[in-house]
C-alpha cells in the first residue's frame, strides 16, 4: 500500500478487531500521562516490521498513524502537526531520507517540539550518534520491546517541559 496513510485513531476513533473488542483508545497511562491520548506518527517502509510495531503501539494504548516514507511524514506533519505528539521512525527509509527528514523537523520551530525517536535493527554506534546529534530524542534497536514502547510518552513529556522552561527564561 505504497503512498497510503493509515490514520487509525488519530482523531480518537476506535478500530474494531472483529471479536467485539476495540483497540487503541482505552486504558489509562502509568503515572503522568494517559497513553490513550498520545498520538504517534510511525514511519517504517518495511510492511512486516511496520505492522509489528503498529500492533505493539496499539497494545500500549497509543493512537497511531502509520506512513511508509519520509515524504509522507512531512506531509502528515504539514496536515496534522499539532495533532502529533511523537514521531517513531525507521532510520533506513532509506537512510539518507531518514536523516534529511530528521534535519527538516529539527530546523522547523513548530515541528521541533515533537520528539523524534529513530529505530533500526542496526546498532552501529556511528548511526546512533549521528541520529542523536541531529536531534533525535532516542534511538531504539529492533526488535522493539513492549516496555520500551510503554515509556515513549516520557519523551513527549520531557520535550514539552524543556520547551516550557525555555519560554520562561
Amino acid at each position: 500500500m505504497e503512498g497510503e496513510v493509515d490514520k487509525q485513531n488519530l482523531s480518537g476513533h476506535m478500530k474494531e478487531t472483529g471479536n467485539g473488542k476495540s483497540v487503541g483508545g482505552g486504558g489509562a497511562g502509568d503515572g503522568f500521562v494517559d497513553r490513550s491520548k498520545v498520538r504517534i506518527l510511525l514511519c517504517d517502509n518495511d510492511a512486516k516490521s511496520s505492522q509489528e510495531v503498529f500492533t505493539l503501539l496499539l497494545k500500549c494504548s497509543y493512537q497511531v498513524t502509520s506512513v511508509r516514507s519520509a515524504r509522507q511524514v512531512i506531509d502528515a506533519l504539514n496536515a496534522d502537526g499539532p495533532e502529533i505528539d511523537i514521531i517513531l521512525s525507521e532510520v533506513d527509509i532509506p537512510m539518507t531520507k531518514g536523516m534529511k527528514m530528521l534535519k527538516y523537523i529539527m530546523r522547523d520551530k513548530d515541528l521541533r517540539r515533537i520528539p523524534v525517536i529513530m529505530m533500526s535493527a542496526q546498532d552501529e554506534v556511528s548511526i546512533v550518534v549521528k541520529c542523536l546529534r541531529l536531534g533525535a530524542a532516542d534511538y531504539l534497536v529492533k526488535p522493539l520491546r513492549t516496555n520500551e514502547l510503554l515509556n515513549l510518552w516520557t519523551h513527549m513529556w520531557r520535550r514539552r517541559r524543556m520547551v516550557c522552561l525555555l519560554l520562561i527564561f
